[in-house]
């Protein structure tokens, strides 16, 4: 019996059920989502509309705010038994993740972002090394279905219906914009479960080519770095990287390409490395900063418009609330707080420590609509008790706690 095939059987789906109360990636009330949808068996009119009709609908398209910036980007959907039947795919998938080589690191069990920089971090010499960095441009929606699908038939040939399902939504043209069907170029489909797959195995063979090749490189879904001993090697593996992407119909983004020579800093997933130490990089610090404070704005002017403008005490309760999540308690699926991405990799607080200041400039700011020393009036241990959490402090916290596994993307 093939996987989908199984899906029709409750206790496959209990098993995934267990899986992921067993994750901490999974909030409480996604299981508690998850449980509600099982008992229901919101899967069993998909999984059989698949497997007795060979028919899976259109995804959605929406336009969502990039984190931090002003920039859109764009994320397809499902709903109900279609979202939960792709979630259990994406999960199945990973009985794959020997076909990637051991340099790539995105969506795969046991791996992550602290696995990628342990990767780099404990190579000898890695101050004196060049860099080059590079970001594809749009990956997830510039992929050419065309180009992928013969990847996914031999990657998927011993599952000839499973293959089938996933081949059918690369090679559906439609997508419902507003609820109104229209058909686009629309890649692998950033936002979909599926899509992690799909995203490793399109440039798995540049992948591969570095690691035969012995070069130190390494992925993390459209994010590239590679090293070298000299600036002549390093030339050599940029053509490579540059040239396989223009095959595969990609290009970088140039706000995001950078090299650096021996002794200088290098960044790598948001984390920057400079003379052995671990840090923030100076760009993931600007982008929460300037999140920061357009939300200090928004809270400052829903206390002083409305019918029912916000108290000081509340509007700041609600803004170090948004702050928390985005740290420590991230309920979105598709976004890894702070505390999991940063915290396991870094070895400094000191960018912590500017962003913690920044923070309580922007909570007085909110109070006062001002800054001036008046702000202080609004004291430190007073902005504590409104649910106000350290960087710093919760970072030496963990640091003190036993490790509970590897991130899971």
């Amino acid at each position: 019996m093939e996987f989908l095939e199984g899906l029709v059987n409750p206790e496959v789906w209990e098993e995934y059920y267990t899986y992921c109360a067993g994750r901490d990636f999974v909030t409480k009330t996604e299981l508690r989502d998850l449980r509600r949808k099982i008992d229901r068996m919101d899967y069993l009119p998909t999984v059989r509309r698949w497997l007795e009709e060979r028919h899976f609908p259109c995804a959605q398209r929406k336009v969502i705010n990039k984190m931090g910036t002003d920039k859109k980007r764009i994320v397809y959907t499902y709903d109900g038994g279609d979202s939960l039947l792709l979630k259990m795919i994406a999960r199945h998938l990973h009985e794959y993740d020997g076909l990637f080589a051991p340099n790539l690191f995105s969506f795969r069990e046991g791996s992550g972002v602290r696995k990628a920089m342990e990767y780099l971090r404990y190579r000898p010499n890695m101050g004196n090394r060049y860099v080059y960095k590079a970001d594809v441009h749009d990956y997830f929606n510039s992929v050419d279905p065309a180009r992928i699908v013969p990847m996914v038939k031999d990657a998927l040939k011993d599952e000839p219906i499973l293959c089938e399902l996933i081949v059918s939504i690369l090679e559906n043209p439609c997508v419902l914009a507003d609820g109104v069907p229209t058909e686009e170029r629309k890649g692998i489909m950033a936002g979909v479960p599926v899509s992690s797959f799909l995203a490793n195995l399109y440039l798995s063979g540049m992948d591969w080519h570095m690691y035969r090749e012995g070069v130190l490189y390494a992925r993390y879904a459209d994010d590239i770095i590679v090293f070298a001993d000299s600036e002549e090697e390093l030339q050599k593996h940029k053509t490579y990287i540059l040239d396989t992407l223009a095959s595969m119909g990609l290009s970088v983004n140039p706000k995001k390409e950078f090299t650096s020579r021996p002794g200088e800093p290098w960044t790598f997933l948001g984390i920057m490395y400079n003379n052995g130490i671990f840090d923030v990089s100076e760009a993931s610090a600007e982008k929460m900063k300037g999140k920061m404070k357009r939300k200090a704005r928004r809270f400052r002017r829903l206390m002083t418009r409305g019918n029912r403008p916000l108290s000081a005490e509340e509007a700041i309760r609600r803004y170090i609330a948004v702050f928390n999540i985005k740290f420590y308690e991230n309920r979105n699926e598709n976004d890894l707080t702070w505390a999991r991405w940063f915290f396991p990799i870094i070895t400094t607080s000191e960018t912590l420590a500017e962003l913690d200041r920044y923070m309580v400039e922007c909570i007085r700011y909110i109070r006062t609509g001002k800054h001036t020393k008046a702000n202080y009036n609004l004291r430190y241990e007073t902005i504590k008790t409104y649910g106000f959490r350290s960087l710093v402090h919760e970072y030496y916290r963990g640091l003190k706690e036993p490790k509970s596994g590897e991130e899971q993307e």
